[in-house]
C-alpha cells in the first residue's frame, strides 16, 4: 500500500544518498521477496517428502514397526496438497526408506548401514540404490532451492541483528534506533523489518512443516553435499529443527488442509532460536502501541473505526509480540493496553497474504497474561452484541448500496455533490465486510455458532430482528455490490479529473455568461424585459461577472483560497437575492440559483484530487481476505447459474482482490529491486487463477451443455444420406431432437455473453482477457473430457489364459470394439464442439488438434518416464500446464506396469502379437494366428487404431515402441557384457577354427556342435531380446505405413512438401549431430507423414561388442530347427504352435541390433552364415543315404536361406553382398530342396 507519510523527514529518509534508509529499506524489501519464495516453494515439495512426514503424523496407537523397517509396512498416504493432481501412492513410497529426518544425524553410519539390510522381501539393495541414485538426479535442483531459501531466512535474522548493532554503535551517523522510531518512513520500516522476520518462521512452520524441513535438509546433506556448500548445515538446522507440534483438530476448520489458517505452534521456541534484541522489540512494541505508523487517520476519521486503522499494526504488534514472550506470560497490565487499544472488537487478525490467525486459540494457556486481557474482552454478550451491530450494518450498507448502484444515479454532478456521503457508504462496506469474513473463520467453537449462521436463510438481505443470521450468500452479495460500487465511483472521479479543466472553465463561462444576461436584464431595453433600468443592478452584475472570470485554479493559489472565493460570490449572490427588485423576480431568481450551483460546482472540482483515490483504495483494501474468499466460489457459481448476467458484477470484485496485491510488492519497487517482477508474477498467478476458478463456472456450464449436444450427435441424429425419399423427410428431420439442439445452443450464447462482455483486466502485472479465459476454461474441460474417455475405454482385460486362440480372438475383439467405441465418442464430440463455436467464439478445430496433441504427448512422456533415469516432471514438462492441466490417472489392476492409456494401447498391442501364438506375415502386412490363420493385428486394426487416438497417437505409440526397444538393447548390451564376455576364450578358440571363413573346415561340424553346446545358457535370453526388438519394429513398420497411407489421402502437399525437404537436406547434410531445433521439427513431420523406414534407426551408440557376429551364428544354428517355412504366410513359422519364437521378429531384432554397430558386424555374420551354409550343403550331400536325417538337414538349410534373404531383405541390404558369400545357384539349388 502507498504510504502517506509526508513530512521532510520521511522524505529525507528514503532519499537515495541515505545510507541508514537504503540499507533498511533493502532489508524490507528482501524480506517480502523470501516470504514469496517460501510460498512459491512450499508449492513444489516434492510428493515424496510428504509422504515420509506423513509418517511422523500417525497416532500413537499405531503399532506398525519403528525404525528403517517400519517404512516398507503399511505404506503411508502422502499428504494431499489443494488442486494437486492424484499421486500413485505406490511410485511416491517407494522412495520414503532413504528420505531420513534429524535423527539421521546421531549415528550417520548406522542409517546407512541399514539400508543394505533391508528384508528380503523388500527391494533388493541394489533395487534401492537405483532408485536413491534416481531421486537425487531427479529431485537435486528443487532440494537446493529449499537448502538456499533456509539460509536465506537466517541470512535475514542476521541482518536484522547487524542493523539493531550498527545503529547502536552510531555506525550510521546521526541516527540511532530512537532517532529512526521518531521519523515517519524509518519507524515504518523498522517495525516492518522485524515484523517480517516473525512472518518468515510463522509462514515456514505453516507452510514446510518441520518434519518435511529436517528430510529436505538431510536429502541435502547426502545427495548434494559432496558438490554443495554444507559448511552452514549446523546453522540451518538450528533454524530449521522441527517443534515438533502438529496442527490442531478443530470441528469447523480442518488446519491440516486449509494453510490460510493459523495454529498455535510453539512461536516462543522458534523465535528464540535466532532472536532480535530485546531493546529493539521493546522499542517497536512502544511506538506500535503510541503511534498509528501509517497515518490513516484521513481514511478512517471515525473513533468507532479505530481498530480498522490500526488493523495493520495489530498484526505486526501480534507477530512482534512472539519476540518478547515474558510480556504475553507475565505482563497483564501491558496486554490489557493492547487489548483495549487493538482487539476490543475484533480477535481474528490477518498475519500476512491471507493467512489468519485466531486469538481465542493463539494466546491460550501457555500466555496467561495475554489470555487474562482477551478474555475481558471476549465474553459471550460481547460477541453477541458485536455479531448484531455487524448484521444491522450490512443491512444499511446492502440498502444504501441498491439505492446507488441503480441505473442513472451515479452521475458526475451526483458524485460531486455526495463524495463524503459515498466514501462513508464505502467505509461501512468495507469495515461490515472485513470483520464477518475474518470472524467466520473463527476456530473457537462457542464464538463460531454466534458469528457463523446456523440456519438456511436464502434472503438477499440478513435480517434486523431475532437471531440476526448473516449466511455467506449475504457476504457475497455485499462484495459483489460494493466492489461494483468502488469500480464505478474510481472511474468516474479518475474522468473527473481528467476533465477537471474543462469543467471549470465550462461552469465559469456559462455563470459569467448568466451575470452579464443579469446585468443586460436590467438596462430595461430588452423586448420581453418588463422591469425598469437600474443602473446599480447593472454595474453589481457586470463587477460580479468580472468577478468570476477571474477565477483560475492555474493561478498558484491554493485550493483552499480559491475555494474561499468562490464562496464568497456564492455569498454575494444569496446577498443580492434579499433586494426587493430581484425578489420579486422569479426569472432572476432562478438565474442567480443556478449561477450559484455552477460556482458551487466549481468549488467541489478544486476540491476533488487524486488523494481521493489513494482513500478509497486504502478502504477498498482486502488483502485480508485473499484466502478467505476462495470459501465463497460455490456461492459465486450458484448465482451466476441462476442468472448469467451476474458476471458483469465480478469484474469490479476482481478489481478490489488485484488492489490487494500492491502490499507485498510496494517496498521493492521503491527499491527498484529487481525481485519486482518475480514477486508480482507469483501473487498475479495467485490471483488469476482465483479469478479463472471463480469463472470456470462459465465454461463448465457451456460444456455440460455440449456433452448433452454431443449425445444428441452420437445417439439420436440419424445420418442424412445423400437422396432422402419425400416420405421420409420428417422421420430425417428430428424436429424434437434439433428444438433441444436449438434451445441448448441458446443458453451456451447466454452464458457466453456474460463473460465475453467484460473488459480487460489488469490484475497486478497481469492482463486478464475473459475471452482468452472464456477459451482457457473450455480447453480445460475439453481436456477434462477427453482424457476420461480415452483412461476409461482404452482398459484391455487380458486374462491368464491368454495364449489359447479362443481367449487371444476374444481379445481381439474386446480391443476392436474399445477403439470404435472411442472413435464413435470422439467423433461426435467434435461435432457438438464445432455446432457452437460461433455461439462462443472460438476456434473448435485449432482447440481439438492443439488439445488432443498435448494431451497424447504428454501421456507418452509420462510413460517413457519408466525407461529414463532423469525423469520428465510435471513441471518441467513442456506439454502440462497449470492453467489447463492434463489430469493423471491411477494405475490399472488389470495393466500395473503401464502408467497410462498410451502405455495400456502398446501394451496390448504388444500382447495380441506375442509370438506364442502369432505369426507374422511381410507379405500380408500383419499378425496371424499361427493354427489357424485369424488375423489378429493387420491394416484393418492400425487403421482404426488410428481413428481412435489420431495421427498423434500413432506417432505416440511409434516412440513408445522405440523406448522400448531401446530399452531391451541396453539390456543386451549389459547382458553382453556381463555374461558373453566371460566366454571370450571360447568365442576365440571358435573363431580361430572357423577361419578362414571363405574356406570349409575340415572340423565344422565338431566346431559347431562345440560352439552350439558351449553357448546353450546365452541363447535364450538373446532369443528374448531378438523377439521383443524386432515384434516392435515390426508394429512401428505398420504404424508408419498407416501414417503414410493417410498422410496422401489427408496431407498430400504437406507429404510432398516434407519428402522434398527431406531429400534435399539429406543430398545437402550428409551427416549431421546435434540437430538444431528446425530439424528436430521436421523429424517429426516426417514421422507423422510416414516417411522414413524404421529398420533404419540407430537407437544408439555403444562400444563394440567382440565376438557378436560369431555369438549370432550359434543363434541362428540354435533356433532354425525351431522353425520351418510355412507357405500360407511366406515366412518362417514355428513348428509347434505355444513356442515362443517366430521367423519376422527375430529376423527384425536381429537386424536391428546389428544396426547398431559397425556394417562389418552384418559383413562378418553373413559370412560367417555362408560358411555355415556351405558345410550344411557338403554334409547334405555327404548323408544321402541317411533319409531322414538327410530330411532334416534340408529343411533346416531351407530355413536358413530364408531366413538369411528376409534379414538381407528387412535390413535393405543389396542381393549381390549376399551372393558375395552364398552363390547364387546354391541359393536357388537349396530353395528347391
Amino acid at each position: 500500500m502507498e504510504q502517506n507519510n509526508k513530512s521532510n523527514g520521511s522524505s529525507q529518509f528514503l532519499a537515495p544518498q541515505n545510507l541508514c534508509g537504503q540499507t533498511l529499506l533493502s532489508i524490507v524489501g528482501r524480506g517480502h521477496s523470501i516470504l514469496a519464495d517460501i510460498r512459491i516453494l512450499s508449492e513444489r515439495v516434492p510428493p515424496a517428502f510428504l509422504a515420509a512426514a506423513h509418517l511422523d503424523d500417525k497416532p500413537e496407537e499405531d503399532t506398525a514397526p519403528s525404525g528403517l523397517f517400519g517404512y516398507f509396512s503399511a505404506p503411508p498416504k502422502p499428504t494431499k496438497r489443494i488442486d494437486d493432481e492424484p499421486q500413485d501412492t505406490e511410485d511416491v513410497n517407494k522412495y520414503v526408506p532413504f528420505l531420513f529426518d534429524f535423527s539421521y544425524l546421531h549415528n550417520p553410519e548406522e542409517w546407512e548401514a541399514n539400508l543394505a539390510i533391508i528384508p528380503q522381501t523388500e527391494p533388493s539393495q541394489e533395487s534401492l540404490a537405483d532408485l536413491e541414485r534416481e531421486f537425487a538426479i531427479n529431485h537435486k535442483s528443487i532440494i537446493e532451492e529449499f537448502y538456499n531459501l533456509f539460509y536465506l531466512i537466517y541470512e535475514y535474522s542476521v541482518e536484522v541483528n547487524q542493523f539493531a548493532s550498527d545503529l547502536s554503535k552510531g555506525y550510521f551517523i546521526q541516527y540511532t534506533v530512537e532517532s529512526v522510531l521518531l521519523d515517519g518512513d524509518g519507524r515504518a520500516l523498522l517495525c516492518e523489518a522485524v515484523w517480517l522476520y516473525g512472518v518468515m518462521l510463522i509462514m515456514m512452520e505453516r507452510f514446510l512443516p518441520g518434519s518435511i524441513r529436517e528430510r529436505l535438509i538431510i536429502a541435502y546433506f547426502r545427495f548434494c553435499g559432496r558438490d554443495g556448500d554444507i559448511s552452514r548445515i549446523d546453522t540451518i538446522c538450528k533454524l530449521c529443527k522441527s517443534t515438533g507440534v502438529k496442527p490442531i483438530k478443530s470441528g469447523s476448520i480442518s488446519f491440516a488442509t486449509d494453510k490460510s489458517f493459523k495454529y498455535p505452534m510453539e512461536e516462543d521456541i522458534l523465535f528464540a532460536r535466532y532472536p532480535v534484541p530485546i531493546d529493539l522489540v521493546r522499542n517497536i512494541v512502544g511506538a506500535l502501541m503510541s503511534d498509528d505508523i501509517y497515518q490513516q487517520a484521513s481514511v478512517f476519521p471515525n473513533i468507532d473505526h479505530r481498530s480498522i486503522r490500526l488493523s495493520r499494526q495489530a498484526s505486526m504488534l501480534y507477530v512482534i509480540l512472539f519476540f518478547d514472550p515474558v510480556v504475553l506470560r507475565d505482563e497483564p497490565g501491558k496486554l490489557r493496553e493492547v487489548v483495549d487499544k487493538y482487539f476490543h472488537d475484533n480477535w481474528v487478525v490477518h498475519v500476512y497474504a491471507g493467512l489468519t490467525a485466531d486469538l481465542s486459540l493463539e494466546w491460550n494457556d501457555r500466555f496467561p497474561a495475554a489470555k487474562s486481557a482477551l478474555d475481558n474482552a471476549l465474553v459471550i454478550d460481547n460477541v453477541k452484541r458485536l455479531h448484531i451491530q455487524n448484521a444491522k450494518l450490512i443491512g444499511q450498507c446492502m440498502a444504501e448500496l441498491r439505492a446507488y448502484l441503480t441505473m442513472g444515479i451515479l452521475t458526475d454532478k451526483f458524485v460531486l455533490d455526495n463524495k463524503h456521503d459515498l466514501l462513508n457508504c464505502i467505509r461501512r462496506c468495507n469495515i461490515a465486510a472485513r470483520w464477518r469474513i475474518l470472524h467466520r473463520r473463527c476456530a473457537t467453537q462457542e464464538y463460531r455458532e454466534i458469528v457463523c449462521a446456523t440456519s438456511e436463510t436464502l434472503t438477499t438481505d440478513p435480517k434486523l430482528e431475532g437471531d440476526f443470521v448473516v449466511t455467506d450468500a449475504h457476504v457475497v452479495s455485499l462484495l459483489l455490490l460494493s466492489s461494483q460500487l468502488e469500480m464505478q465511483l474510481k472511474e468516474i472521479i479518475r474522468d473527473l479529473l481528467d476533465k477537471k479543466e474543462n469543467i471549470w472553465v465550462t461552469c465559469r463561462e456559462q455563470a459569467s455568461e448568466i451575470m452579464n444576461d443579469l446585468a443586460g436584464y436590467f438596462k430595461g431595453d430588452q423586448t420581453l424585459a418588463r422591469v425598469s433600468r437600474h443602473d446599480g443592478l447593472i454595474s453589481w452584475f457586470s463587477a460580479m461577472a468580472d468577478e468570476i472570470c477571474e477565477l483560475t485554479y492555474e493561478s498558484g493559489d491554493h485550493f483552499t483560497v480559491t475555494g474561499r472565493r468562490i464562496q464568497l460570490c456564492v455569498q454575494a449572490l444569496e446577498d443580492v437575492e434579499h433586494y426587493d427588485l430581484v425578489d420579486r423576480d422569479v426569472q432572476v431568481k432562478s438565474f442567480l440559483s443556478e449561477a450559484r450551483e455552477l460556482l458551487l460546482q466549481m468549488a467541489r472540482v478544486v476540491s476533488m484530487n487524486e488523494t481521493i483515490c489513494g482513500d478509497i483504495k486504502w478502504i477498498s483494501d482486502m488483502s485480508y481476505g485473499i484466502e478467505s474468499v476462495k470459501s465463497y466460489v460455490t456461492i459465486i457459481h450458484t448465482r451466476v447459474i441462476k442468472d448469467p448476467s451476474n458476471v458483469a458484477l465480478l469484474q469490479g470484485f476482481f478489481l478490489k482482490l488485484s488492489s490487494s496485491l500492491d502490499g507485498p510488492v510496494e517496498r521493492l519497487k521503491q527499491l527498484n529491486s529487481p525481485k519486482v517482477g518475480k514477486v508480482t508474477g507469483y501473487y498475479s498467478s495467485e490471483l488469476v487463477s482465483f479469478v479463472r476458478k471463480v469463472l470456470e463456472i462459465v465454461p463448465v456450464s457451456v460444456f455440460g451443455l455440449l456433452v448433452q449436444i454431443s449425445d444428441i450427435f452420437e445417439r439420436r441424429l440419424l445420418g442424412l444420406p445423400k437422396k432422402v425419399a419425400a416420405d421420409q423427410l420428417i422421420t430425417y428431420a428430428q424436429m424434437g431432437e434439433r428444438y433441444k439442439l436449438s434451445l441448448m445452443t441458446h443458453e451456451i450464447s447466454m452464458f457466453a455473453d456474460g463473460i465475453l462482455g467484460m473488459e480487460n483486466l489488469l490484475v497486478g502485472g497481469v492482463e486478464v482477457n475473459p475471452r482468452k479465459l472464456m477459451d482457457d476454461g473450455l480447453r480445460k474441460e475439453i481436456v477434462q473430457h477427453i482424457s476420461e474417455l480415452m483412461n476409461n475405454i482404452l482398459q484391455f482385460d487380458f486374462s491368464a489364459d491368454a495364449e489359447t486362440t479362443s481367449s487371444m480372438i476374444k481379445h481381439h475383439q474386446s480391443s476392436m470394439k474399445s477403439l470404435a467405441s472411442l472413435s464413435q465418442r470422439l467423433d461426435g464430440f467434435q461435432n457438438a464442439l464445432s455446432c457452437i463455436e460461433d455461439f462462443v467464439a472460438i476456434n473448435s478445430s485449432k482447440i481439438w488438434h492443439e488439445e488432443v496433441s498435448r494431451i497424447i504427448s504428454y501421456n507418452v512422456e509420462q510413460e517413457v518416464n519408466k525407461y529414463l533415469l532423469k525423469k520428465v516432471l510435471d513441471s518441467d514438462s513442456k506439454f502440462q500446464s497449470k492453467i489447463v492441466p492434463i489430469p493423471k490417472f491411477p494405475k490399472t489392476q488389470n495393466e500395473p506396469s503401464c502408467i497410462n492409456f498410451m502405455g495400456r494401447v502398446m501394451s496390448m498391442m504388444v500382447k495380441i502379437t506375442e509370438t506364442q501364438c502369432t505369426t507374422y506375415s511381410l507379405e500380408r502386412g500383419g499378425w496371424f494366428m499361427s493354427d489357424d490363420g485369424t488375423e489378429i493385428c493387420g491394416l484393418k486394426f492400425v487403421s482404426l487404431l488410428r481413428d481412435s487416438i489420431g495421427v498423434y497417437g500413432l506417432v505416440g505409440i511409434d516412440r513408445l515402441l522405440s523406448y522400448r526397444i531401446l530399452h531391451e538393447l541396453h539390456r543386451f548390451v549389459k547382458f553382453f557384457k556381463t555374461n558373453v564376455s566371460k566366454h571370450g576364450v571360447l568365442l576365440e578358440q571358435l573363431r580361430d577354427g572357423l577361419y578362414p571363413e571363405w574356406k570349409t573346415p575340415d572340423n565344422a561340424i565338431s566346431i559347431y556342435a562345440h560352439g552350439t553346446r558351449k553357448t546353450e545358457m546365452l541363447m535364450l535370453p538373446m532369443l528374448t531380446c531378438f523377439r521383443r526388438v524386432g515384434q516392435a519394429q515390426l508394429l512401428r513398420r505398420m504404424i508408419r505405413f498407416e501414417l503414410q497411407r493417410s498422410a496422401r489421402v489427408d496431407a498430400k502437399a504437406i507429404q510432398q512438401a516434407v519428402s522434398t525437404l527431406n531429400a534435399s537436406l539429406l543430398s545437402s547434410i550428409p551427416e549431421f549431430k546435434d540437430a538444431p531445433d528446425d530439424m528436430k521439427k521436421l523429424f517429426e513431420t516426417t514421422t507423422a507423414v510416414g516417411h522414413g523406414d524404421p529398420m533404419d534407426t540407430i537407437f544408439m551408440a555403444t562400444d563394440p561388442l567382440e565376438g557378436l557376429p560369431l555369438l549370432l551364428l550359434f543363434f541362428v544354428i540354435t533356433y532354425v530347427p525351431k522353425m520351418k517355412y510355412d507357405p500360407r504366410y511366406g515366412a518362417l513359422s514355428k513348428v509347434k504352435f505355444g513356442y515362443g519364437i517366430d521367423g519376422w521378429p527375430i529376423i527384425a531384432g536381429a537386424a536391428t541390433v546389428l544396426k547398431q554397430f559397425h556394417p562389418s558386424y552384418a559383413k562378418s555374420f553373413l559370412v560367417y552364415i555362408g560358411q555355415f551354409i556351405r558345410v550344411s550343403v557338403q554334409t547334405y550331400a555327404e548323408k544321402k543315404a541317411k533319409k531322414d536325417e538327410n530330411s532334416r538337414i534340408a529343411q533346416d538349410l531351407k530355413s536358413t536361406i530364408v531366413l538369411l534373404r528376409s534379414l538381407c531383405d528387412i535390413s535393405n541390404l543389396p542381393p549381390s553382398i549376399l551372393h558375395e558369400h552364398v552363390p547364387q545357384y546354391l541359393l536357388e539349388m537349396c530353395g528347391s530342396l
